[in-house]
């Protein structure tokens, strides 16, 4: 496992407007790290520039001690893995050939998949449990059933570091939980940093270790969810007034409906 350090980020698509300014923050090696904050706060920005996607103006991020933005594009790949949100595929490839993808950075130049190769694939369908949807098109999915396509093929390739960009949006209450869950757990079985972006605050609190809070494009606050996730500090962030409730054991965070 490696530790993730922002350093110092900055970044603008359009300069001086910044999307990112003087960002800094560690993720410890094996914790599954929140990103939340209000739209056009630069969360997915920050997940490309720990991605590797795009290399920051100023700072820089590190894994395991290594600049990101230095590293080969092939390493970089066997290191994270990234889910996405859900896109349309109009090509007719199955579950299997998707997740088969995932072992992609580990094949060697001119040669294809080997035995070992389809093995871990289909192991990973079996973890993800959707083994039963290998040979399925991918144009026949739904919402839900890609996103573990697309965690499947995360897990085939073998990162230490996975990276989810809005993973659970659009999906109804059931999935969401379903995907948030099965990536707590298989991210503990195999030892695996999560960062990952999300909107839902619940679901920041219920299955985050560590809560990275973004307002235009700083941070606004890091740390245990527990500490970051405080009445007066997300109603200042989000601009509006929040109910934080107790029931059954468990802490909500609602709004106050005018």
């Amino acid at each position: 496992m490696s530790d993730i350090s922002v350093q110092q980020v900055s970044y603008a698509y359009e300069p001086p407007q910044l999307a990112l300014c003087n960002v800094s923050f560690d993720i410890p090696a094996g914790r599954f790290c929140g990103i939340i904050g209000p739209n056009g706060s630069g969360k997915t920005t920050l997940l490309k520039c720990i991605s590797g996607y795009i290399k920051p103006d100023s700072g820089k991020v590190t894994v395991g001690g290594r600049d990101v933005t230095t590293m080969p594009a092939r390493e970089v790949a066997r290191r994270m893995a990234l889910v996405q949100q859900h896109a349309a595929l109009e090509y007719e490839f199955t579950v299997g050939d998707i997740v088969l993808t995932g072992r992609n950075p580990h094949l060697k130049r001119w040669r294809g998949e080997t035995k070992e190769d389809y093995e871990i694939a289909m192991n990973a369908l079996k973890e993800a449990g959707i083994a039963h949807l290998k040979d399925r098109l991918v144009t026949e999915l739904s919402g839900g059933e890609w996103q573990m396509m697309i965690l499947a093929r995360a897990l085939a390739q073998q990162a230490d570091i996975m990276l989810l960009d809005e993973p659970v949006t659009g999906l109804d209450i059931k999935h969401q939980v379903h995907i948030m869950s099965t990536v707590k757990r298989l991210a503990a079985e195999h030892g695996i940093s999560v960062v990952c972006v999300l909107h839902d605050l619940n679901l920041a609190l219920t299955y985050c270790d560590q809560i990275v809070l973004m307002q235009g494009g700083t941070l606004a606050a890091v740390g245990l969810p527990e500490d970051v996730l405080t009445r007066e500090r997300l109603e200042s962030v989000y601009g509006t007034k929040l109910h934080i409730l107790e029931a059954d054991g468990q802490t909500f965070i609602l709004p106050v409906m005018k």
